[in-house]
This record gives C-alpha cells, sequence and structure tokens, in this order.
C-alpha cells in the first residue's frame, strides 16, 4: 500500500513537471516570436544540469554569430587545459657579468602575456612597476643601458585579421602583445569647455607623451546630444577626437595604443628613475644581440592564478584577457602562442564536451569575430560538461552576477550566472539559472538580426529565464 503511494506521489510531480515544461513553452513562444525578436534568427536551449534533458528548445541547431558568449568555450578550455592555478610568469635577466654591478648593460623584460598588469584591483596603476623597480635597486643597480624587450612568446598577428578594421582605435580591440599594459589602453576623460563651442579636455592616464593627440571635438550645449568619437591611425599611435560634448557632461573612455610592449616599456622607464635607476634606450631582443647563455635572472613576477584571470574574462567580457588567455594556451599546449595555435586547444576541448562540429566555427578567444558561430546547443553542452566536473565552482563564480539584469524578482535573479555577447547584429545571453525550487538548468539564448532594439531584446530574454526559472520544476 506505502509502496503505492509513493508511485502515485511520484507520478503527480512527473506530471506536475511536464505541465510546467508545457506552460513555459507557451510563454516562451509568446515571447520569442513577437516584438524585438520578430524576425530575427533565434536558437534557444534550457536544459537541466541534473540529467542534461532539454526542456525548451526553439532551432537549437542554428549556427548564429556568439559573440562574447564564445568566452565561455575559450575560458573553459584554458582552465581544464592550463588549470585553475596556472600563471603567467614575467622574468628580468641580466648579464652574467652585471652580477653585483651598479651599472649594467641590459635588462631583460621577458614577458609571457600577463594581461593583469595595470591598477586594476591595486592601489596604483604602477603599483607592480614600483615594486619591480624596488627589486631592480636592492639588486645594487643604478643604471641600465639597455631595456630590453622580450615577446617572443606570443606570435602574430597582434589583432585578429576579421576584426572589425574600422574598431581597432577602441578598448574591446587591442593589441596582444606578450608584455602588456594597463590593457593595452590609455584611459581617457572627456571635460567639457564652461561654454559651448569650445574645445572639452581630454585627460590621457597615463600620459607621457606615448600618444599624439588632434583634439577637433566642441563643447555643445547642455543637454544636446553626446556625439564624441575618436580614432587612431593605422600603426600610429595619432588620435583625433570628433564630434560634440554636451556642457556640464563628462565621460571616461580607453583608446588602444599601437605598439603595446613599448608603451609599457616608457611607462616603466618612468617609474625606474623616479626610482633613482636611469635607462638609456629601449630596444627590442631581435636587436638587442644578447645570447641566452650570457644571461641570469635578476627578479620575477607571478600574476594572480587563471582561476582569477577568468573572472575578468567572463564577468567583466575583458576581450584582451580572453586573447591572451588564448594565445597562452596555444603556447603551453601546441608550442604555439597566436589565435590559431589557442583556437586548435579550444578545438580539441569542445570535442571533450561532445560537441559535433556543426555546432560551432571559432577564430578568436574573445567571440570578436562575427566569423564565429555557435548553436544554443552547442554553448548548453559546454555549460553542462563544465557542471560535471571539478572545475564548476571556478567556472560557475567566474559568469557574472544578474544585478542589473532580471530587474523585479532579486531572489530568482541571485540564482542566475550570466555571460552575455554582444557584437554587430548579435544580442545574447547563456548561463546558468536556479528554479524555485532550487535545481539548477543551462540555458543559452542567441539573437541575430541587423537594427536589433537591443534594450527591448534584454528585456525579453529576462523575461523568458525569470519565467524559467519561476515554473521549471
Amino acid at each position: 500500500m506505502a509502496a503505492a503511494k509513493i508511485f502515485i506521489f511520484l507520478g503527480l510531480c512527473l506530471a506536475a513537471g511536464r505541465l510546467a515544461a508545457e506552460d513555459f513553452a507557451a510563454r516562451a513562444e509568446a515571447i520569442l516570436s513577437t516584438g524585438p525578436f520578430a524576425g530575427a534568427q533565434l536558437s534557444v536551449v534550457f536544459a537541466s544540469a541534473e540529467n542534461g534533458a532539454v526542456v525548451y528548445a526553439r532551432n537549437p541547431d542554428l549556427p548564429l554569430v556568439p559573440a562574447s558568449t564564445a568566452k565561455l568555450a575559450s575560458s573553459a578550455a584554458a582552465l581544464t587545459r592550463l588549470t585553475p592555478d596556472f600563471r603567467f610568469n614575467t622574468t628580468f635577466l641580466m648579464p652574467k657579468a652585471g652580477r653585483g654591478r651598479k651599472k649594467i648593460s641590459a635588462l631583460v623584460w621577458r614577458g609571457t602575456g600577463d594581461p593583469s598588469i595595470s591598477g586594476r584591483g591595486r592601489g596604483s596603476l604602477n603599483e607592480i612597476f614600483e615594486i619591480w623597480a624596488d627589486s631592480l635597486a636592492a639588486l645594487g643597480v643604478t643604471a641600465v643601458k639597455s631595456l630590453v624587450l622580450d615577446g617572443r612568446y606570443f606570435d602574430g598577428p597582434a589583432v585578429h585579421p576579421t576584426w572589425p578594421a574600422e574598431e581597432l582605435s577602441y578598448w574591446y580591440q587591442a593589441e596582444t602583445s606578450a608584455i602588456a599594459f594597463n590593457d593595452n589602453c590609455v584611459d581617457l576623460e572627456f571635460q567639457p569647455a564652461a561654454k559651448a563651442g569650445r574645445r572639452p579636455k581630454i585627460v590621457l592616464t597615463p600620459d607621457f607623451g606615448y600618444l599624439k593627440v588632434k583634439n577637433k571635438a566642441v563643447t555643445g550645449p547642455a543637454g544636446s546630444a553626446f556625439t564624441l568619437d575618436f580614432s587612431r591611425a593605422p600603426g600610429t599611435n595619432t588620435v583625433t577626437f570628433t564630434g560634440s560634448i554636451p556642457a556640464g557632461r563628462s565621460r571616461k573612455d580607453y583608446v588602444s595604443v599601437h605598439d603595446p610592449a613599448r608603451f609599457a616599456a616608457e611607462a616603466f622607464w618612468r617609474v625606474l628613475r623616479k626610482k633613482g635607476v636611469e635607462v638609456s634606450k629601449v630596444v627590442p631582443w631581435e636587436k638587442a644581440a644578447l645570447k641566452e647563455e650570457d644571461l641570469v635572472p635578476a627578479f620575477a613576477w607571478s600574476s594572480e592564478p587563471l582561476a582569477k584571470l577568468v573572472q575578468v574574462v567572463n564577468t567583466n567580457s575583458q576581450n584582451l584577457y580572453a586573447e591572451h588567455i588564448l594565445k597562452a594556451l596555444g603556447k603551453e599546449g601546441a608550442g604555439s602562442g597566436s589565435f590559431a595555435g589557442g583556437v586548435g586547444l579550444v578545438y580539441n576541448f569542445l570535442g571533450l564536451a561532445r560537441l559535433g562540429a556543426e555546432q560551432f566555427r571559432l577564430v578568436d578567444g574573445s567571440g570578436l569575430s562575427e566569423e564565429n558561430r555557435f548553436t544554443a546547443a552547442g554553448l548548453v553542452k559546454i555549460l553542462l560538461h563544465m557542471q560535471g566536473t571539478p572545475l564548476f565552482p571556478v567556472y560557475y563564480e567566474s559568469l557574472a552576477p544578474a544585478k542589473d539584469r532580471m530587474k523585479g524578482d532579486p531572489v530568482l535573479a541571485a540564482g542566475m550566472r550570466l555571460k552575455r555577447g554582444t557584437v554587430g547584429p548579435a544580442r545574447n545571453l547563456a548561463g546558468y539559472l536556479h528554479s524555485a525550487s532550487g535545481k539548477l538548468y543551462a540555458f543559452a539564448v542567441l539573437v541575430n538580426a541587423e537594427g536589433l532594439n537591443r534594450p527591448a531584446v534584454d528585456d525579453g530574454i529576462d523575461e523568458l529565464c525569470l519565467a524559467a526559472a519561476r515554473q521549471f520544476p
């Protein structure tokens, strides 16, 4: 008799689950067939993390532009192959003959692509440089003839050839470099003039003359449109500012630099000078005429572990971090610190996660290229695969909390971890959500179309995710 009651109870639970799924399917179809989604290409999957069962799908195998949801693949591959404890190591070397001397002929800066040499999470922009300068001064060095930049760990090109050529000035397309600093960008602050028609002030950080500024922008009337923009001439560090900034309204931005290794060196040079160490010149390794056997370590630096760095990749969606991790993956796993080398290792991981060749195409690590493709089914396979590994806590926490998404239901929003994706015609969201009962689900919603109403698409996707959290078992 007791067994029969248990059987009836389980049957009722399964029936309730089916009804909830059916209700959600009807709600999803209503959301995705109207408003900002009308006419758009869609690929959508919601699946249980408990058993992989698909609860809802719409065009699950349609390959679309993933934008930054592609970082779900590259970061997962890096955590799997490199491990969460992997660190980028920067080494400084000096000639053996210089040991114990105040003046040395060369100091070699050997980079491996550490993207975190910046003020992010630190007391100042130059904090790491100051530590390095103190390390050199502690050796008794007061003069360096040549600061030698060894960036051979990475292979070219510095930017992927399929990235939009007209957007190379912006932070999200910064050049990759084995020696990096401040996300390979100069911080910008636009300050309007006191009167309309006058030039706004453009404040650079750091500002030591690396950029040449051509200020053609103007201050507009209060309340006018913000149209101020900038462009860096290809292969140069000349930046032209145009457009208008309304009076009484400042704004911040970032401009990428050309030859970021030289940019980093000149910034470090100035810190060394303040610490009493003079540098005569900066030269690349290829022109330094140094022999490896003549060098010895002077001091070294290690980044935070990869577990921390992928948080910047997936929460901040920082493209430079993603691409540097991709190139390091290629270097460590295949001996090629290139886009192609890293992508090859990501492909290996996607095979491990049981994705079919028809479910993806990748050319970079950040998702910036519009040549990338993913199906929602493929992205969900990655999320489900990672949920079944010991890496899941690190991977899950690397994704962004809902925060400014899922308005009106902070309780359900707290059970979500998200990865957004926006580029050109794409406005996407993928990640994990917990239902009201506490069960975990993986999902991907890919929306591709020209001229998308992005805020409206976001609202629709949020409504869809909240409905899933409320209605799924």
